[in-house]
């Protein structure tokens, strides 16, 4: 979709912001822009819609030259949003998004369901936001708005340059959260500059990593997390590397569906000690007639109770111990530190018992990587 051929960027002061940048923006992915302060990133994505000018080499949009296209064509494929917004202070949030669409003549009835159709894939009520002006809307909502701007008349490409960062942090994540589900909907080709390492493994399909004009890496965020090329780019995603790592993958990624520890309530002591010591853990879990979990067993229990499971079983909710499987693999070690398991249950919305994740599950996937460093000597 978006290609970068030796891509050379310098500016009239001699000083070389791009040196020549190879790389390709896949269709319908995410591709983070991240690095140090004047490495490049932001220089980078302005030379794709023309806002700067190349000095060398091509960037290709859709297999053309991008000089190739009369600048309002090229500009009307691209979507573009920004850290400071940008709206007009004195258009309503509908005129806001009606820029483009406007300059391209689409029809009043057109546009205005157009905008109400972004107001509702951004999470504002039409009703009552389509004619607020800026002044009046939170600055979570400005940024909203902003992005509905972008996405005005539907275009294939969005240049993002760092959209939710002028933001408090809580707005910020509820934004990231919700922008990764729209993109799920449209699918849209997009380069995301940001200079925050956690926003870029959370939103990023693919990272390129820049260092004075230069790309270090570019590659998946759990690539790059594990395996980082040199000491530069480990100490740019920082040392916690392996925690983050735990929060690209998908509890269902790790869970076990065979060997899960488990009993049904009306079971004997007698079967849940067999379980437990057949499994070889320090629990099992326990459910009901319709496979709800409710609770645990243990060794302990078991020897204050030894006649009863109901009794030496210890009640718990569903919610409470387990997690789900569309939970990430960070949330289920906090979920185990929490509450000292060594193995969690893994449940559906209903509390049904699925399967279940063990500490050593994390820790193998926290480890991958580490080995080959220490290998190497770097």
């Amino acid at each position: 979709m978006i290609e970068f051929q030796n891509v050379v960027k310098r500016f009239p002061d001699g000083f070389t912001a791009v040196k020549g940048l190879n790389l390709k923006v896949h269709e319908g992915e995410i591709t983070v822009f991240i690095g140090p302060s004047g490495c490049g990133k932001t220089t980078s994505m302005r030379m794709v819609n023309r806002l700067l000018s190349i000095s060398e080499g091509k960037i290709l949009v859709e297999g053309r030259d991008n000089k190739d296209f009369p600048a309002e064509e090229l500009r009307r494929k691209i979507g573009y949003a920004i850290q400071q917004i940008g709206l007009f202070p004195h258009f309503t949030v509908l005129d806001n998004i009606a820029v483009v669409p406007r300059l391209l003549g689409w029809d009043e009835t057109r546009i205005r369901k157009r905008v109400d159709e972004l107001l509702d894939l951004v999470g504002l009520d039409p009703d009552v936001n389509r004619d607020k002006y800026p002044r009046q809307l939170s600055g979570g909502q400005q940024q909203r708005v902003g992005v509905a701007r972008a996405l005005g008349a539907d275009p294939p490409i969005m240049l993002m340059d760092e959209p939710f960062g002028a933001i408090d942090p809580i707005t910020r994540e509820v934004l990231q959260e919700e922008f990764l589900q729209i993109q799920k909907e449209i699918g849209k080709t997009i380069i995301f500059v940001t200079h925050d390492i956690d926003e870029a493994i959370k939103m990023g399909d693919r990272i390129a990593i820049l260092r004075d004009g230069l790309l270090e890496q570019y590659d998946t965020p759990d690539n790059i997390l594990a395996h980082p090329k040199d000491r530069f780019v480990r100490d740019f995603v920082g040392s916690d590397r392996s925690l983050k790592r735990l929060g690209l993958v998908r509890v269902h990624e790790l869970m076990d569906t065979e060997k899960v520890p488990s009993v049904r309530i009306r079971d004997t002591v007698e079967k849940a000690e067999q379980v437990i010591k057949e499994h070889n853990v320090r629990s099992a879990f326990v459910v009901d007639d319709d496979g709800e979990l409710r609770g645990w067993v243990d060794l302990d229990g078991i020897r204050h109770s030894p006649k009863s499971l109901l009794d030496a079983m210890t009640e718990a909710d569903y919610h409470e111990i387990g997690v789900r499987k569309n939970n990430t693999a960070r949330e289920a070690l906090s979920a185990m530190v929490a509450r000292s398991f060594r193995i969690t249950p893994v449940v559906d919305k209903s509390g049904r018992l699925l399967g279940s994740i063990t500490l050593k599950a994390l820790q193998d996937l926290a480890e991958q990587g580490w080995g080959d460093e220490e290998g190497n000597g770097s």
